[in-house]
């Protein structure tokens, strides 16, 4: 079973008709079943999560006319799951933990796309980059991401390395930031890694995690599941069989399908 839980509708309308796009794509491609996980700061409902004036200029749309869309295609029989993906800060915690609630969400997902102020995997912002040490990027971004990872909020972590998505990378071995958010993933029951192709299409030009971060979660038993975090239908399950072969590579056999907020163990392929 080939499953995609990592897109967006963002470049289009909710409605019936661009998402069918979405899945059209997915069902030429093999996947059996895929995810919508819109990105939470669009959302009336979310408004403050992301306090950036970036993010309040596109809190525009209604997450229950979104909600709404998703139980439709899900009425009608397709194989579609209703997911949302959230940025994470400590701050907000309690605030992401009512927004779950109120919704029926089959899994959500949780990413770090913030520094502070700082969108470091925004084009816009990548001068910033320069001025930064990059021993303390990475140990900012994995010390956020374990936190996330504990604060159980989530049923999965996106993209686990976006961190990388520009291609710069701190000298030495990364197990030194890998190896204690792995710890912490692995104390929470079912909290899975996403295994993501999306680098493949950024300038970084390589897959989400590296292999040696995949290979820890291996060792610590920890699931995982497979996206493309598509925005547009085109890309749903691009590169697939890289990622499938990096996960046979590192041993994996099942991956994670998520209904009504649980996951299951399926095949892989």
């Amino acid at each position: 079973m080939l499953l995609d839980y990592h897109m967006h509708l963002e470049n289009g309308p909710f409605t019936r008709e661009w998402a069918l796009k979405f899945y059209d794509t997915a069902a030429a491609r093999g996947i059996t079943e895929i995810g919508f996980s819109e990105h939470v700061y669009r959302f009336k409902q979310a408004w403050g999560i992301v306090e950036h004036p970036w993010a309040y200029e596109r809190c525009t749309e209604d997450l229950d006319e979104y909600v709404e869309l998703i139980l439709a295609l899900k009425a009608e029989g397709l194989p579609v799951k209703l997911g949302l993906e959230i940025d994470y800060a400590p701050e907000k915690e309690d605030f992401i933990r009512e927004l779950i609630k109120a919704y029926p969400f089959d899994y959500v997902l949780g990413s770090i796309h913030w520094l502070g102020d700082w969108g470091f995997d925004n084009p816009d912002w990548i001068d910033e980059w320069e001025r930064r040490d990059l021993d303390a990027v990475y140990a900012e971004y994995f010390r956020i991401l374990a936190q996330a990872a504990a604060s159980k909020l989530f049923h999965c972590l996106s993209h686990p390395d976006v961190i990388k998505v520009f291609g710069h990378r701190p000298p030495g071995d990364l197990t030194r930031f890998y190896q204690p958010l792995v710890e912490t993933i692995a104390k929470v029951p079912d909290l899975c890694i996403e295994v993501s192709t999306a680098g493949l299409r950024k300038p970084v030009g390589r897959l989400y995690p590296e292999p040696e971060l995949l290979k820890l979660a291996k060792q610590h038993g920890i699931k995982i599941t497979l996206a493309s975090d598509a925005h547009y239908p085109e890309d749903v399950g691009k590169d697939y069989p890289r990622a499938v072969q990096l996960l046979q590579e590192v041993g994996y056999t099942t991956i994670t399908r998520f209904s009504n907020g649980s996951g299951e163990q399926v095949p892989l392929g």
